[in-house]
């Protein structure tokens, strides 16, 4: 039983890292976005004045 346990939880720990790498990758995404997006807001209010 508990060689089983042992075994079972590798993968688990493999796919919660994958999944963790997939979040984190996805937040530098949003923060790259976010900061472009807010650059050209602030570049077109400069542009007007």
């Amino acid at each position: 039983m508990a060689g089983k346990n042992s075994k079972n939880k590798k993968p688990i720990k493999t796919g919660e890292n994958k999944s963790t790498n997939q979040n984190r990758s996805a937040q530098i995404l949003f923060a790259i976005f976010a900061i472009i997006l807010i650059l050209s807001m602030v570049l077109s209010a400069v542009s007007n004045f």
